[in-house]
């Protein structure tokens, strides 16, 4: 054999190989496109609890609202993906009429989740998901940067509605000292999607070594969002 064929016959055995080892090797990685699923028509309810305290004047407010997101139809946006409009409405109780409240739009990307949330974007999930995987969540916004990062996924998650066997967990804050505490997170069940968001911001000027910061509290916010419905 003509030793310019073989080296050319080598060459090619030796490609190919390289690429089909890489293609197994991207199909072995688990991405985790599922736990942001975006299906036209699809709805879910969520329970809003907000708690706001002033201890100096006087304040201590507990409101509870409903809202509803609906999945509506998808658009072409200006970097050429697909999104899709969720329309977002607004109830006090369950007695009462839903009320269009606001329009978010969300898309999903090869590398990212995305979600318009009151015209600031947000990633909310980068791709492939793995542990400590750490983004800018406010990449494509004009908020100071902060970093997301995935806590633990494809573990169980129970709330008082439901309970999911896999669930992705994105940390957006988590920081404590005597006289403070931050946590921020949302979770996301897999074929489901959000299904609870929390953001607890506390301030104590009251430095009592035995009691928790959580039952002294000077200055805080609580925003707390439970899926309690799947239309």
């Amino acid at each position: 054999m003509n030793k310019y064929l073989l080296i050319f016959l080598i060459f090619i055995i030796t490609v190919f190989t390289a690429c089909t080892d890489e293609s197994s090797e991207q199909n072995d990685v688990f991405f985790g496109y599922n736990y942001f699923p975006l299906n036209t028509g699809e709805g879910m309810i969520y329970k809003i609890t907000e708690i706001n305290i002033d201890k100096p004047s006087n304040v201590f407010d507990t409101s509870v609202y409903f809202i509803r997101e609906v999945i509506d139809i998808p658009l072409i946006d200006n970097e050429n993906d697909t999104v899709y409009r969720i329309e977002r409405y607004y109830r006090e109780n369950e007695n009462e009429k839903w009320i269009i409240h606001s329009v978010w739009t969300s898309k999903l990307t090869r590398l990212t989740a995305e979600k318009t949330e009151e015209n600031q974007r947000f990633v909310k999930i980068r791709f492939p998901v793995k542990q400590n995987y750490t983004w800018n969540g406010n990449l494509y916004n004009d908020l100071t940067n902060q970093d997301y990062w995935i806590s633990s996924y494809n573990t169980y998650f129970s709330q008082e509605n439901f309970s999911f066997d896999s669930c992705l967990t994105v940390m957006h804050d988590s920081s404590q000292s005597l006289i403070h505490f931050n946590r921020a997170y949302e979770v996301y069940a897999y074929n489901i999607g959000l299904v609870y968001k929390e953001q607890t911001y506390i301030n104590s000027q009251e430095v009592i070594f035995e009691i928790p910061i959580e039952e002294r509290v000077t200055i805080g916010t609580v925003f707390m969002q439970e899926l309690i419905e799947i239309e």
